[in-house]
């Protein structure tokens, strides 16, 4: 579609990277399967499920979205170079630089890496990394240290009993003067109970008074036991912590029952530990796409061909050789890090440089029309891979190419793929153009009618409320479902059991009884005789954001069969 003046068109881009992506949703879901598994039997572990699934469902949008930015490169990069044989120069607008991600995979891997970073990748292994529900691992019995350490606790719930291995001799009492205060008196008879208690301690096994020096108290059950009285009998010094035979053979049959539960506590952290490594290199061996910036600048020459206006402060180059890339500041000794973008800016203005890249963080401020004052005065196609949240941001980021005082007017392309999900962001998008058309022309009727775009309309709820209803057999679909044949009863109730795992395996259907099979289900073309009870709760109904963000996380065909239903 074209618009006067602006040239403004919806390009929708084919993805190519089909078997990538489903690979990566069938990755999701199970990962999803393998959290719930594990979030169940370590219940009382961190993180708590909340925090875990908000976790997951916040890193599965960002995830699918680099996804899709991915997907457009090769349509970018193919536009832009067009463009430049057509003698203009290319304006390519992103929001996310993959900075972050970028960043820690060069602080774990070093500033010289094999490729680009994969956003996507290092997202994901963050999140598992982060969140997998691992149990405590258990501190390690420290042989006589635990011992010690049981017989004191033994110890203090066995009041009145001494640590010490020998009694001690205790002062006879002797009665008060007449002299003496009551207050003393008092205190003394505190001390007789305390003294006629010591002189009749007695041998527990002779039941004799005699040799009272030479008594032994087990640390453990406060019992009295001269050594000669021991079978065999202890002729040696005693430690202070002695326990009688009959404490240390309980002491040591729980010392074994302690090491045994604590070995089955350290095979069962070790175990989920191994399933967590195992999720994660499945993750590392993902063919992911690299880092749509990193990219996008290396298919168009590097560096030295592509301005960067951006918020980052460092990038990935390819080196000379064309075997890995190096990590580099993006100032240099002549360029401070606070006038790079306004140093790059300068350089495409000059028509040094005639491919730009802008980001919200980095364009602040920056205009990059033909403007008749520059050298530069080709005439801009303007490529968008990527909008703002914001209406108004939006209309400031097309507004960088379209300013007074220029040659010609820009060329707007803006970018999606054949993806059901990605609609989302074209719904977005189409509200904001409409009210981009009113907000310049005062005209709410004016700009492109993307109408078509719009799924978050009063109709579009009521449309996704329809499908829920027939999907969940509370009511009768309206239409025969797409590839369904009315003829044929089985297609459509197989469409409703395949869609039916779909909404389980993003989280709509909740509260679900799972079979063994689940994934293998959506995925596949297999069939599933069984059923599963589940619920869409009310405020899911008739959320069109919701469901078209989590229909990204659905192999393409599935999308894009929703969609089309």
């Amino acid at each position: 579609m074209n618009i006067d003046g602006k040239g403004l068109m919806v390009f929708m881009s084919n993805i190519r990277t089909v078997a990538m992506y489903k690979k990566a949703a069938e990755l999701w879901a199970e990962l999803r399967v393998e959290l719930l598994s594990a979030s169940a039997f370590h219940s009382n572990e961190k993180p708590n499920p909340s925090q875990l699934w908000r976790m997951y469902w916040s890193s599965h949008q960002r995830f699918f979205r680099h996804m899709c930015m991915s997907a457009k490169v090769p349509a970018t990069v193919r536009l832009a170079k067009q463009a430049l044989k057509e003698d203009k120069c290319v304006v390519i607008g992103l929001q996310s630089t993959g900075e972050a991600r970028t960043e820690e995979a060069v602080t774990k891997y070093g500033l010289e890496l094999d490729d680009f970073v994969s956003g996507p990748r290092e997202l994901l292994l963050k999140f598992v990394d982060e969140n997998y529900p691992l149990p405590e691992k258990p501190e390690p019995l420290q042989g006589d240290e635990s011992v010690k350490e049981l017989q004191r606790k033994r110890h203090s719930a066995t009041p009145g009993v001494s640590l010490k291995g020998r009694v001690r001799k205790v002062a006879k009492w002797k009665p008060a003067s007449d002299g003496e205060s009551d207050e003393e008196s008092d205190t003394d008879s505190g001390h007789e109970s305390t003294e006629s208690d010591d002189e009749f301690q007695i041998c527990e096994i002779c039941s004799s008074e005699e040799e009272r020096k030479k008594l032994l108290q087990c640390s453990c059950c406060g019992k009295l036991v001269h050594p000669a009285c021991l079978v065999p009998p202890i002729t040696d010094l005693v430690p202070e912590t002695w326990s009688c035979y009959s404490c240390k053979e309980k002491t040591d049959e729980y010392m074994q029952a302690r090491r045994a539960y604590i070995e089955e506590l350290l095979k069962r952290y070790e175990q989920a530990l191994q399933r967590k490594s195992k999720i994660l290199d499945i993750i590392r061996s993902l063919d992911l796409p690299n880092n749509p910036l990193d990219d996008i600048i290396d298919q168009l020459g590097g560096p030295d061909k592509v301005a960067e206006m951006t918020g980052r402060r460092g990038m990935l180059v390819r080196a000379s050789s064309g075997k890995g890339v190096t990590y580099q500041a993006r100032n240099t000794k002549e360029v401070t890090m606070e006038m790079v973008n306004m140093h790059e800016k300068q350089l495409f203005m000059d028509g040094k440089k005639l491919v730009a890249i802008i980001s919200e963080a980095g364009s602040a401020g920056v205009s990059l029309q033909a403007d008749r004052r520059a050298l530069n005065q080709k005439r801009r196609v303007h490529l968008t891979l990527e909008l703002p949240w914001s209406a108004d941001r939006a209309i400031q980021q097309f507004g960088r190419t379209h300013r007074s005082n220029q040659a010609s007017a820009p060329e707007y392309r803006l970018l999606f793929t054949n993806l059901g999900g990605e609609r989302r962001f074209a719904s977005i998008v189409a509200k904001r153009l409409e009210s981009l058309g009113a907000l310049t022309q005062g005209d709410r009727r004016a700009g492109p009618s993307l109408s078509a775009y719009n799924y978050d309309s009063s109709y579009g709820k009521k449309a996704l409320m329809v499908m829920y209803r027939g999907i969940m057999e509370q009511d009768n679909l309206p239409v025969v479902p797409p590839g369904c044949s009315s003829e044929k009863p089985e297609t459509v109730q197989d469409f409703i059991t395949k869609a039916k795992a779909a909404l389980v395996s993003v989280g709509i259907v909740r509260d679900t009884v799972l079979g063994s099979n689940l994934i293998a289900i959506q995925m596949s073309n297999g069939k599933d005789n069984g059923k599963f009870s589940g619920r869409i709760v009310d405020s899911d109904m008739h959320d069109v954001g919701r469901f078209l963000n989590r229909l990204l996380g659905l192999p393409p065909d599935i999308q894009n069969r929703y969609l089309v239903g």
